[in-house]
């Protein structure tokens, strides 16, 4: 499992996704961020002198907007979407984003997050590409619940750092876009935070 975290991260990969898809690559998404933007795809594909329709063809995208909904699409129908599809890419976007609910309690919402993680695992192991994208952050605020999301709540995103091998950060600075590819071994400073 890779991990691409930070501002622009999901515009990044749905570009980038446009030349896979136009030389014929199936692709099932899960959008937990609500991050899905077929333009990014239409606009890459005709920049690479091809067809946004045909590269948005090979996109099968669900979406969650709880934590429960992103684990049974990752529990129970991603495997069976990828098979269905002949897709060998998962794109999972804004997972520990549907985790910023605070109506879930905490020990709920670590038990779920664990079951969406051996899903994915399963997944990788089959041999699939799995790609987790976010903004790297809870939200402020989740879609349902009215105050602010709790503070625990960003270890889900500290704990994807560390399980995604490799790891691709990107940050917007003043001076353009920063970002920072890491690996396994350089990650021991991270491991103990």
């Amino acid at each position: 499992m890779a991990g691409i975290f930070g501002d622009g991260a999901t515009g990044l990969v749905l570009r980038t996704l446009a030349g896979p898809l136009l030389r014929g690559e199936t692709v099932v998404a899960v959008d937990g961020g609500n991050r899905f933007d077929p333009y990014e795809i239409g606009k890459a594909a005709k920049a690479l002198g091809g067809d946004g329709k045909e590269a948005l063809s090979r996109i099968h995208v669900s979406r969650a907007f709880t934590c429960h909904q992103m684990e049974a699409l990752l529990s129970r129908r991603l495997q069976g979407a990828l098979s269905r599809f002949d897709a060998k890419l998962a794109l999972i976007m804004g997972l520990p984003e549907t985790f910023s609910d605070a109506d879930v309690p905490y020990a709920e919402a670590c038990r779920v997050f664990q079951n969406c993680l051996s899903a994915l695992r399963r997944v990788a192991l089959s041999g699939t590409r799995v790609v987790l994208v976010g903004r790297g952050e809870p939200p402020a605020k989740s879609y349902y619940s009215v105050g602010p999301a709790p503070g625990n709540r960003s270890g889900f995103f500290r704990y994807l750092l560390r399980t995604t091998e490799p790891v691709l950060l990107l940050q917007r600075s003043e001076e353009g876009w920063a970002w920072e590819l890491r690996s396994a071994e350089a990650r021991p400073a991270l491991e103990g935070s």
